[in-house]
């Protein structure tokens, strides 16, 4: 590569780390779902039919977390009305597909399950009541994230805020190796369950749409006023912020890539 290149490389550099973000995050939501056809194909080989309920026991670690996620948001909302009726843990249930109207309509694909639920009532048609549905519907998705920092702290003895890329400098010197006995595994099944379910998604509808409008309000303000600048400072700025995303999707995908090549293999002994 020469000097010409290696400029025109170096100034399109921040773009690319950005991109590497959707890239990364496609490629590790297909090697997730590889990952859980392989499991389902060594559970039927298995136990038939009901071989295909591993994938969910062996993700309950995080089936545990996502469903207490729920609840404590429900909970931090009790003064304004919202109380928990039932909280069901490892209890395999058949979630039924509902069109946009709301009503029950019939899969003639592979049956959706659940592991968990948390049940709720809420005031009706108060302002809080969008916002507090929305919380605790991606309530998940930042628990899920609070819990992978702490597991790869435990595992590293870095936080995952840390860039390091040589296997040298990956683990802090002096810390016990044992804990990747279970972190590699927890962060596993806590990452599987991280994302909100589409169920989830539907309750958290308005709420995400009123937040939407209420950024580009907000963003379209900043930049009328000239407070909110979109310059080299701000695409730096966000190349950063990407460069730390890009290096968490990458972990995680070396993992999958891992408990891949575990699965194939016992695939193959379990069908030879």
């Amino acid at each position: 590569m020469d000097q010409s290149q290696a400029a025109q490389l170096v100034t399109y550099e921040p773009w690319l780390l950005i991109a590497a973000v959707a890239v990364l995050f496609i490629l590790l939501r297909t090697t997730r779902q590889a990952l859980r056809k392989r499991v389902d194909t060594i559970g039927y080989q298995l136990r038939g039919e009901r071989g295909l309920m591993i994938w969910f026991w062996l993700n309950a670690p995080g089936v545990v977390l996502h469903e207490l996620s729920h609840a404590f948001v429900v909970l931090l909302l009790s003064p304004f009305g919202f109380r928990i009726t039932s909280i069901a843990l490892f209890r395999i249930k058949t979630i039924q597909p509902r069109g946009a109207n709301g009503r029950a309509m019939k899969s003639s694909g592979r049956q959706a399950l659940q592991l968990g639920e948390v049940q709720y009532v809420r005031p009706e048609r108060r302002f809080i009541t969008p916002i507090g549905d929305g919380l605790s519907a991606v309530a998940p998705l930042f628990g899920g994230i609070g819990m992978l920092a702490f597991l790869y702290w435990v595992a590293t003895g870095y936080s995952l805020w840390d860039i390091h890329l040589q296997i040298s400098q990956i683990f802090r010197p002096g810390w016990p190796l044992w804990t990747l006995i279970f972190a590699p595994y927890l962060i596993l099944t806590v990452t599987s369950e991280l994302w909100p379910s589409k169920q989830d998604w539907r309750g958290a509808f308005r709420f995400i749409i009123g937040l939407t409008l209420l950024t580009l309000l907000v963003g379209g303000l900043l930049w009328y006023i000239n407070l909110l600048v979109f310059n080299n400072a701000t695409l730096t700025t966000a190349s950063s912020i990407a460069t730390h995303i890009d290096y968490v999707l990458l972990v995680l995908l070396v993992l999958d890539v891992f408990f891949l090549i575990i699965a194939e293999l016992l695939a193959r002994i379990v069908k030879g």
